[in-house]
């Protein structure tokens, strides 16, 4: 098949067909490559994912502390980059240069802010989804390193069947909104199993709502000065005796008036207090029944309350943050169960 007839093939063929192109592309220079070589830069490449990623997972609180994470994740694609010297890897070599680019656009920033990383979390997680990809196919090839346990263990802690669902949702959603939109996960492999289920669901509520109502369409993005891919960030974590989720977007932000006003229609608030209501107190009215800010009227507004019901039945609570024209963060505190904490204390004790 040549460029031309891909070419009038559908958008979602001619990506596959790009993917596909992109796998024999790899899978051909790990032959070629010196095993032994090869092996080394196996175990250096799987470190790196979990320190890059351990790095993304640490809050920033001020502009020093973040330009400090920029700096450290810019050395650790450093010494990846002196690792592939030896070795021709060419698709690992253009998403490390592209992660470079990324990050060393926002080091060049006056100001910075949290914010600030997320599209750049975008091409950081595809450089590291793609060397799990490339250990992966060179695992069958090379000897395994000496400490294969702890080999197994990280290129478990890598994956997630859970991250993998999301992005076929995001994917779907993107689609029908036509919107371009990339999701990041972090931690999802740390999900309790018997949550995965709620965790789905709640979380492809919250996608949904944050594709259809969060995000801008390209055009508008673009007119915004914000890259026309919008971006999805996903962390799960433990924080002492709960479970922290945090589910945010880079889309222009909750609208305060406009939620007071459809709780007004909806009769759950009347006028006067709805004048009087604080922005953040009206932000979380959004997980009521029935309330949608939405233009079409057939939507109802049944999401967030899924998100809510989902909540109070784990026994956990939510805050929301939102910047208009920015962002939008919920972060979820959720109890970790009894019988969890009981296993882990008689874990330590042995």
């Amino acid at each position: 098949m040549n460029d031309t007839s891909i070419c009038a093939l559908s958008p979602a063929t001619q990506a596959e067909i790009e993917t596909l192109r992109d796998q024999r592309d790899l899978y051909r220079s790990l032959l070629l490559a010196e095993p032994a070589m090869l092996a080394a830069f196996m175990t250096h490449a799987l470190e790196t994912v979990e320190r890059i990623r351990s790095s993304l997972r640490t809050p920033t609180r001020d502009a020093v502390t973040f330009r400090g994470k920029i700096q450290r994740l810019l050395a650790e694609l450093d010494n990846l980059g002196e690792s592939l010297l030896e070795l021709h890897l060419p698709t690992v070599e253009s998403r490390l240069l592209s992660a470079r680019s990324a990050l060393r656009e926002i080091e060049t920033r006056i100001e910075l802010s949290g914010n600030d990383l997320l599209p750049a979390m975008v091409v950081l997680e595809e450089l590291c989804s793609h060397l799990i990809i490339a250990c992966d196919c060179a695992a069958v090839h090379v000897a395994p390193p000496e400490d294969q346990q702890d080999f197994d263990e990280v290129r478990r802690h890598a994956q997630s069947k859970l991250a993998i669902a999301l992005r076929q949702l995001v994917e779907k959603f993107s689609a029908e909104q036509g919107k371009q939109v990339a999701l990041v996960t972090m931690g999802l492999d740390s999900v309790p199993e018997d949550w995965l289920a709620s965790l789905f669901d709640m979380l492809g509520a919250l996608l949904r709502n944050g594709i259809e109502h969060g995000i801008e369409p390209p055009a508008t993005r673009r007119e915004r000065g914000k890259p026309e891919e919008g971006t999805l960030l996903i962390e799960f974590s433990r924080m002492g005796q709960s479970f922290e989720l945090s589910v945010q977007d880079d889309g222009g932000g909750l609208d305060a008036q406009r939620i007071a006003d459809a709780a007004v229609k909806l009769k759950l608030l009347d006028m006067a207090a709805a004048e009087m209501l604080d922005p953040g107190r009206a932000v979380t009215l959004i997980f009521q029944q029935g309330l949608s800010t939405a233009a079409d009227p057939v939507r109802r507004g049944h999401g967030m309350q899924i998100v809510r019901d989902y909540v109070q039945r784990l026994g956990g609570r939510v805050q929301v943050a939102t910047k208009r024209g920015q962002y939008t963060r919920y972060r979820f505190l959720l109890p970790i169960p009894y019988e969890d904490t009981q296993e882990q204390a008689a874990a330590q004790a042995s």
